[in-house]
């Protein structure tokens, strides 16, 4: 569908686009409000100078970009890049921008981005073998804050976790605010929404640790909650971040074997979602470095 739009509205000239009726922008309009436009074209949204750079520098499918005439020499080197990996550039009129964007102050460019392939093999490889943070999972269970989604996978994302899995009822990952919260995530991730099903036949093989400020909960698993900072993250696990709201689903809770939560000695309740996801994933990264440093000191055995 996209591919004959772009053949047909512009085939070699690419004047102003100004009308709001065009068919390529009622199709950025519903890529932005419409997760099943999305899910059904495969592709999202991405606003800003930033984020076009992130989506040309990881290599991903951009399809065309939006530009308008105010765009300053970073913009347009955004958009070169972006023509140059096979994107169609379009020059919008300011109105056009303002009703194509998600945000009160549009930027000077957006495009239209695929899906990155879902290739997240169910049982990761040991800590050591690829990354520092090969064999780390984060679970998202019932986030519903865009915001909050987004700011953890960035997280996750500076870490170097390899995949991210969204199970029932946690946002859209490629909501336009959990795009913009992302930072670039979404080209550095493998982000999934699925099933509790599949998200254990995923982590098959990974300790399962729920992060939980009410271990009280789970005393159905004896000897299982522990301060998220004597857990042993150098072992491949998976973390089931949940909603501060709702606390965790009951499938979540079915799927962990462990409970993490993290001390909070002051007056706070509670964290939120992306905070306390991004405190245990810098811990597990904290763990993973320093056993990479004492091996890479043990000295070779004499022959």
């Amino acid at each position: 569908m996209l591919q004959s739009l772009l053949t047909s509205h512009f085939p070699l000239l690419l004047p102003m686009l100004t009308s709001l009726t065009n068919d390529l922008v009622k199709l950025v309009r519903a890529l932005q409000t419409q997760r099943k436009a999305r899910e059904k074209e495969g592709r999202f949204v991405v606003e800003g100078v930033r984020l076009l750079e992130e989506a040309a520098r990881a290599g991903a499918q951009i399809d065309f970009a939006f530009y308008t005439a105010d765009a300053d020499e970073r913009a347009q080197a955004a958009l070169l890049a972006a023509r140059k990996g096979g994107a169609t550039l379009i020059e919008v009129s300011p109105p056009v921008m303002r009703h194509c964007s998600d945000t009160e102050h549009p930027q000077a460019v957006l495009a239209v981005v695929a899906f990155a392939p879902a290739a997240l093999p169910p049982s990761p490889p040991p800590a050591g073998e690829a990354g520092v943070m090969e064999g780390i999972t984060l679970i998202c269970d019932r986030l519903t804050d865009p915001g909050n989604l987004g700011t953890l996978l960035r997280a996750a994302a500076a870490v170097g976790v390899a995949a991210a899995l969204l199970a029932p009822g946690t946002v859209d990952a490629y909501n336009p605010k959990v795009v913009r919260g992302g930072m670039g995530a979404h080209f550095r991730l493998q982000i999934e929404s699925l099933d509790w099903n599949q998200i254990v036949e995923k982590t098959h093989g990974l300790c399962i640790r729920l992060a939980d400020s009410h271990s009280a909960r789970f005393a159905r698993i004896p000897n299982s909650a522990f301060r998220y900072d004597l857990a042993d993250w150098t072992l491949p696990s998976a973390i089931i971040i949940g909603s501060e709201a709702d606390g965790p689903s009951p499938e979540a809770r079915a799927a962990a074997s462990e409970v993490v939560f993290i001390p909070m000695p002051g007056l706070s309740e509670s964290l939120n979602a992306a905070m306390a996801g991004s405190i245990i994933l810098f811990e597990a990264l904290r763990q993973r470095t320093a056993a990479g440093d004492q091996r890479s000191t043990v000295e070779p055995p004499i022959r």
